[in-house]
């Protein structure tokens, strides 16, 4: 595979070009990412759903991806049948989040850099290197919002993440909230996505939220 993950794609749109800043909160992009995994395996028919399980089909290729095939082997164990939103939460990780960082920046899409908070903090940053790449993925995704272009699986499944991970107010700030959120859901009844992507989509939001209510959880035991 040449081009770029949808989880790459979604990584790029993350990222302010000016400041590097994330557009989102870590939590949510992390499972943003882990879902990004599990929808391009969808799309490239490796997996289907199975009444509320993700199931990796009987004669599964690799992938050939260093990134995919890893969970696609994990899926296919005979011991990991899961719910989707058990998936996600599962897969997602500041490892993954991390390495396909990495990948991103590799690939040229992003590039790292090292700044502080306060002056005194380090942090680091990504900067998107494929500023047309950005432009041209943020026109796509408003244009199918909106009904202007035809909707197509990929840029449907990355539409989908980005209101999935609260970036479509970041992306599209002049469309109101509640008219953002009908617009997208009028592109997912789309049937071009299919079921397993829909159901990853929409368990993006339970996995955040069950890993924002733990780290909340574990800092209350720590005080």
């Amino acid at each position: 595979m040449t081009d770029p993950l949808i989880a790459e794609d979604l990584l790029l749109v993350a990222h302010a070009p000016d400041t590097g800043r994330p557009l989102t909160d870590a939590t949510r992009l992390t499972c943003g990412l882990a879902g990004a995994l599990l929808a391009e395996l969808a799309l490239l028919q490796r997996i289907t759903i199975e009444g509320k399980h993700l199931v990796v089909e009987p004669s599964h290729p690799d992938t050939g991806d260093s990134d995919l095939d890893p969970v696609l082997h994990q899926m296919a164990a005979p011991s990991r049948r899961r719910k989707t939103k058990d998936w996600v939460q599962r897969l997602q990780s500041g490892r993954l989040r991390n390495r396909l960082l990495q990948r991103a920046v590799a690939g040229g899409l992003l590039r790292s850099g090292s700044s502080t908070v306060l002056g005194i903090f380090p942090v680091r940053r990504y900067r998107p290197v494929a500023v047309d790449r950005r432009e041209q993925l943020v026109a796509e995704q408003r244009g199918m919002l909106t009904g202007e272009l035809t909707p197509n699986s990929r840029g449907v499944a990355l539409l989908a993440l980005i209101s999935a991970v609260h970036l479509d107010g970041k992306l599209f700030p002049d469309l109101p909230r509640a008219q953002r959120r009908q617009m997208t859901k009028a592109v997912l009844r789309d049937d071009r996505i299919g079921s397993a992507v829909r159901e990853v989509i929409q368990s993006i939001e339970m996995a955040a939220a069950a890993a924002t209510a733990g780290g909340a959880a574990a800092a209350g035991s720590g005080a």
